[in-house]
């Protein structure tokens, strides 16, 4: 398999120029084999989405690239760039064998669609590899990326994409609404990590008493003193400052790594004394609250880059990282941080990803992460 790899990124609005750009910083493209195929990876700024078949259209007579993924974002990131107010776009081309990939072209909107799509591919029972992107508008994603992890031996990273109404996807053309992406058969290298950027705090809670996405009644309390007694005098003065950084904390069943999935506490009411939550709750479960910090972030994001760095020790051809909206500028201080510790671990590597209002990985649907995919 060649480690052709490469990736580029561009700004501007015109398509015809912006093809042109990506093309010229790609350079001259190796010649391949029969048995490969060329596939680009390709994310852009939301402000595009009215001119993606044009340039598409450009890219694909310039590059002889076979197929396209990818999707819109308010914020794209590439090799040496986080795009935030600047309209542009990143690539990444890499070559495949040809038998195994299979672009997710028709948007599905569940899980007996998904399997329909990828039949004479991937059986639900055979090992593969999913690189996702989905609607923000999409209803259920949760759902079947559950059932993704329940009922198949395949395992799925990426997100769902950002920005204005009208955010479209790229799957070898343009679409809109559900999941679109890429299969990958397990014959292709690949290793994933994901950085959650919290700390938690000591302890986990039960839910004694729920109502729909509102904690009641936490470890047998009233919600909200018992939040207090978690987080503390100093933050317990200002509540407004303490939802600006501590968040709840789901555990998942079953992980061997204290891993969770993160969600906002969206509202207290304080006459009644109860939280609201980004997550419909069930009682008798538990939660644990985090702290989200900037250098909490750093400090996770560097061991979960160091841990996958060991997984690629015959290096990587090439990387796609997708990062939650919330972090980025927001969590890193200023605009490249986060970008730039990922390419110092990594030894910049060709790369392309997005910023995005939900990262998936291993089967579930992650806030405030980033996952790093990486072909090796």
């Amino acid at each position: 398999m060649t480690n052709a790899f490469r990736s580029a990124t561009a700004r501007g609005e015109e398509p015809r120029a912006l093809a042109d750009a990506l093309i010229a910083e790609l350079g001259e493209q190796p010649p391949r084999t029969g048995d490969q195929v060329r596939v680009g990876f390709i994310y852009l700024s939301d402000a595009l989405s009215r001119h993606a078949r044009t340039l598409l259209k450009h890219l694909r007579e310039g590059l002889g690239v076979d197929h396209f993924v990818g999707g819109m974002a308010m914020a794209v990131i590439g090799p040496h760039d986080e795009l935030y107010e600047q309209t542009g776009a990143t690539l990444m081309i890499g070559e495949f064998p040809a038998a195994s990939v299979r672009v997710i072209y028709h948007p599905v909107r569940g899980f007996d669609e998904l399997v329909k799509e990828l039949d004479g591919f991937l059986d639900p029972q055979t090992p593969g590899r999913l690189i996702l992107n989905a609607d923000p508008r999409m209803e259920g994603l949760e759902g079947i990326l559950t059932e993704i992890g329940e009922r198949t031996a395949w395992f799925a990273t990426g997100g769902v994409n950002s920005g204005d109404d009208g955010v479209v996807q790229i799957a070898d053309g343009v679409a809109a609404s559900g999941i679109t992406g890429l299969a990958l058969r397990d014959d292709v290298a690949i290793a994933a990590r994901h950085s959650q950027g919290c700390t938690p705090l000591p302890g986990q809670h039960e839910l004694t008493e729920t109502w729909r996405n509102i904690i009641v009644r936490l470890d047998g309390q009233q919600a909200l003193p018992a939040f207090k007694g978690i987080i503390g005098d100093v933050l317990s003065r200002d509540l407004e400052r303490a939802l600006g950084y501590i968040l709840v904390g789901f555990p998942i069943p079953g992980s061997d790594t204290g891993d969770y999935r993160v969600r906002n506490i969206i509202g207290i009411d304080l006459d009644q004394q109860v939280l609201a939550v980004g997550e419909m709750l069930e009682p008798g479960s538990q939660i644990l609250f985090v702290r989200r910090d900037g250098q909490a972030a750093i400090e996770d994001l560097e061991r979960m880059l160091e841990q996958i760095r060991a997984q690629a020790p015959n290096g990587i051809r090439g990387a796609i990282y997708v990062s939650c909206v919330g972090r980025g500028r927001h969590q890193f201080a200023q605009e490249g941080t986060e970008l730039g510790i990922v390419q110092k671990h990594l030894g910049d590597v060709p790369l392309v990803g997005f910023f995005a209002n939900g990262e998936i990985f291993a089967n579930r649907l992650y806030g405030y992460t980033g996952v790093l995919t990486l072909f090796t």
